[in-house]
């Protein structure tokens, strides 16, 4: 069987958004200069950060919510709780970190993360939840076992399920729109029909060739390493002999548009919401090691353009190098993702919000960096 984009439910996303000038800028600099980050451990929300979730009723607006805090377990909530009503009653959920290799976090999903998503996911009425996971670099079991994850999701009641030991039948060959695949994708087949998946992912450069990696990047642990390439459905653009692996990974990483070929994979899905855990970065090298900078700073938002594009300004902020002088929305990745309609298309379509003063301080400069080389 084989599904084109058309195929699947999309959803809708506009935004807005405001530029920052440079007095505001100074003092937004000053104001969390000045901020102390708060302890990162598993607790309940305090009191004394519990703000008021501000009036969020602009028409044809996309919402990034951003928490400027070192504890997760309140980050999570917060930023969460920023975008407005979200009800998971009733669903069983698939949760997607981020688990590409066998090192400690900003190179995959801190625990504390982990925990706080699946405390926020039941505390809205989730009937289960399901880690799902396909590793780059070794295999997604031991990836797990090796950073004591799955101890933790025993202890958290959550299932697993590793999409590398997924029978050649368990998967949807797919078609992405416009596709620099050359074999096109494979993708888990029971994802496709109205299930609920939500992104929790981190956010860093990668040396790779995908300049950074955040929720686009994220979507590329959905998709199959190897398939059957006589499999019934799957297109074959070039002779292949019958009954041997395709390595799509490799289509991947020697492709001159690798950035393009991750963005066209994110057309198989869409999340219902994606968390980002930015408390800590890198900003050189990536995806399992590089130079570390704390911005110290949860995301939220149902959007995966407008998200992956106030992360790119996080990681400017937090002195990464990344695009020259390009436009944030010029960037390969969020230039083609936008192009297909997977999110907002502009930085007029984004509004960055928090809670409370110094987040809110730290919102305009993430605007202003967004709209930095506009005229």
């Amino acid at each position: 069987m084989r599904l084109t984009r058309r195929e699947f439910n999309r959803l809708s996303v506009l935004g807005g958004v405001a530029l920052l000038d440079e007095s505001t800028q100074a003092e937004m600099d000053s104001h969390i200069s000045s901020a102390s980050a708060a302890d990162d451990r598993p607790s309940e929300i305090s009191k004394e950060h519990q703000a008021d979730t501000p009036e969020i009723q602009e028409k044809d607006v996309v919402h990034v919510a951003i928490v400027k805090t070192a504890n997760r377990v309140e980050g999570v909530a917060r930023a969460v709780a920023l975008l407005g009503e979200m009800d998971f009653s009733g669903k069983d959920v698939y949760l997607k970190g981020s688990y590409n290799s066998p090192d400690p976090f900003p190179a995959t999903t801190h625990r504390y993360a982990l925990e706080a998503t699946v405390r926020m996911l039941r505390g809205k009425g989730a009937a289960s939840v399901t880690l799902i996971e396909r590793s780059g670099m070794g295999r997604t079991r031991d990836v797990l076992e090796k950073l004591h994850v799955l101890t933790a999701l025993e202890a958290l009641n959550v299932s697993f399920r590793p999409l590398d030991e997924l029978a050649a039948d368990e998967w949807l060959h797919f078609e992405p729109e416009g596709s620099h695949w050359p074999k096109d994708i494979a993708f888990p087949r029971f994802l496709t029909r109205d299930k609920c998946v939500v992104q929790l992912c981190n956010l860093k450069t990668h040396r790779f060739g995908g300049e950074f990696s955040a929720s686009l990047k994220n979507s590329i642990g959905l998709i199959a390493k190897y398939a059957s390439a006589d499999e019934s459905g799957l297109t074959r653009k070039t002779a292949k002999p019958q009954n041997r692996s395709w390595n799509y990974m490799k289509d991947l990483h020697s492709s001159p548009n690798q950035q393009q070929m991750i963005a066209e994979v994110n057309q198989a899905y869409a999340p219902e919401l994606i968390v980002m855990d930015a408390v800590e970065v890198f900003v050189t090298g990536g995806p399992e090691k590089g130079e570390l900078a704390s911005p110290e700073i949860i995301a939220a938002s149902r959007d995966r353009v407008a998200i992956d594009a106030v992360g790119v300004a996080i990681l400017q902020y937090a002195g990464a190098r990344i695009g020259g002088s390009s436009q944030i929305f010029e960037l390969t990745q969020i230039k083609r993702a936008a192009e297909l309609n997977i999110g907002v298309n502009s930085m007029e379509k984004i509004s960055v919000v928090s809670d409370n003063d110094a987040g809110r301080l730290l919102a305009l400069r993430m605007e202003g960096l967004l709209g930095k080389n506009q005229s």
